[in-house]
């Protein structure tokens, strides 16, 4: 039976209340965010609408508003019960939070029974979409590193194996081939970190002297 995060009653909770607030679950990448609400959203038995920012075809915010769309005439076929449109790393997406804003204010305004869930890094959606255009509008759902008693419960993991390997539960099959843990934390964690997250937040000149600094302090 696949391992339940205790977030995962709050989200639940919330997505039974009336409609309110856009959902905002927020945390470190490799946390399991997108499996927390695919549980979620699936045990909840409402329609779903499940969209990755990371799909090739994108184009802009066009593609928030064609997701839109189609999670709107999902809620207009539900009825009173509605339907739930989940948007994972939408960051990425240049003018997101006014496309968003417009969206969920015209469904506010007509009374559409839309919920909506927003996934993605707490550094890159706070402070460059929810507190500034969608002020007032959300609600935030922080997702931390898997914690001791998460890592023991799922995995039979001891003190010191949750000290030198992190609350990381992608890595955990790994640990035992520790090449192979060391090159998924780099590959799935670390690179993807500096060559997405970072490089979003600032401008940076030169990312491979960026990515040599990293490695220098590291050893250090």
């Amino acid at each position: 039976m696949p391992f339940t995060r205790p977030q995962a009653a709050l989200l639940a909770r919330r997505l039974r209340e009336p409609r309110r607030f856009l959902m905002a679950v927020v945390g470190p990448r490799q946390v399991g965010k997108t499996t927390l609400v695919q549980q979620v959203t699936e045990a909840s038995g409402l329609a779903t609408r499940f969209a990755s920012a990371d799909e090739p075809t994108l184009r802009g915010v066009s593609w928030i508003e064609q997701q839109w769309e189609a999670a709107r005439l999902s809620a207009e076929d539900a009825g009173r019960r509605g339907a739930v449109l989940v948007l994972d790393e939408i960051q990425k997406l240049t003018g997101w939070s006014e496309s968003v804003k417009r969206r969920w204010d015209e469904d506010t305004r007509s009374r559409r029974r839309l919920k909506v869930i927003l996934l993605g890094s707490a550094p890159l959606l706070i402070p460059h979409g929810l507190s500034e255009s969608l002020a007032g509008r959300f609600e935030t759902l922080h997702l931390p590193h898997w914690s001791l008693g998460e890592m023991r419960s799922a995995f039979g993991w001891s003190v010191d194996q949750f000290v030198f390997h992190g609350g990381y539960p992608g890595a955990a099959p790994l640990i035992r081939n520790n090449s192979r843990w060391a090159r998924y934390i780099l590959d799935s964690l670390v690179e993807t970190t500096i060559s997405r997250d970072v490089l979003l937040l600032s401008r940076v000149d030169k990312p491979a002297l960026l990515r040599r600094l990293f490695q220098l302090g590291c050893s250090y």
